[in-house]
C-alpha cells in the first residue's frame, strides 16, 4: 500500500480492520501488509501511535537501518511500515526521498 498525506485514510481503516479489531480476515490473515507513507516532514506523520499499536498487534519488531523515521524500519512476516519524508530523508542519489525511490 503506497500513501502520501491524507490519502493514508483507506488503507488505515483496512489495517485498524486487520489488525485491531477481531474479525474473521483477521484470523485469516497469513500475508504480509506492506504500508509505505510519503509526507514533507516528520510533523506530517498521520497516525504513528495507532500505526504503532497495530505493529504490536502484529508482532513487529522496530529494526534501524531501514526507511523509516530516524532511519528506522518496522517490519514483521505481517506489518511493515516504510516512511519517505521528503524534506528530511535523502535517496541513494542524494535527492529528497519520495514514496517512489522506497
Amino acid at each position: 500500500m503506497v500513501a502520501t498525506g491524507t490519502g493514508i485514510a483507506p488503507f488505515r481503516a483496512f489495517l485498524h480492520r486487520l489488525f485491531m479489531e477481531h474479525t474473521t480476515a483477521r484470523q485469516l490473515f497469513q500475508g504480509q501488509a506492506w504500508l509505505i507513507l510519503g509526507v514533507p516532514t516528520t510533523g506530517g506523520l498521520l497516525y504513528p501511535q495507532e500505526f504503532a499499536a497495530m505493529q504490536q498487534n502484529a508482532g513487529t519488531i522496530l529494526q534501524g537501518g531501514g526507511g523509516g523515521v530516524n532511519g528506522e524500519s518496522s517490519s514483521s512476516s505481517q506489518f511493515q511500515v516504510t516512511y519517505a519524508i521528503s524534506r528530511e530523508m535523502t535517496n541513494r542519489q542524494g535527492g529528497k526521498l519520495y514514496v517512489q525511490d522506497v
